[in-house]
Parts: C-alpha cells; structure tokens; sequence
C-alpha cells in the first residue's frame, strides 16, 4: 500500500491489525515506517518508531533506521 501511495491505507491495515489483536514484529515496522516514507507522513511515521520499542518491545534495527532516514531526509 504504501509505496503506491495509499500510505494512509496502509496506516488504518495497521491499527486493525493491533485492534484485532495481532502482535506485529519487526517486519511489520519496517513495512509501517516505509509506508509513512513514501507518503510523507513524518510525524505518524516517527509515532511508529517510538512505538515499536516503548509499547511492543521490538528493538530498532539497520532497516527501521534506514527508513527513518528516508522519512526525515
């Protein structure tokens, strides 16, 4: 969804997979934080990252840093 412009898409995917109870693991960061970077949403994008270590205990890694410099750049 994301990299075809449907970022917001792809946001609401997400949170009906947290809502349904599915625990997402480091892929599904990479594929939400890619998603905000192709569509430019900074600030959910960074609310994404923040979460993934507070809220869901997934430890950044070189991809998820990669797409927050896409993100911000």
């Amino acid at each position: 969804y994301g990299q075809n412009g449907h970022g917001k898409a792809a946001l609401e995917l997400f949170q009906q997979m947290l809502q349904d109870g599915v625990r997402p693991d480091s892929i599904s960061f990479v594929t939400i934080l890619s998603a905000c970077s192709h569509s430019g949403m900074v600030d959910e994008g960074s609310r994404y990252f923040m979460s993934m270590s507070r809220d869901h205990g997934i430890a950044s890694m070189a991809d998820h840093y990669g797409c927050m410099i896409d993100l911000l750049g």
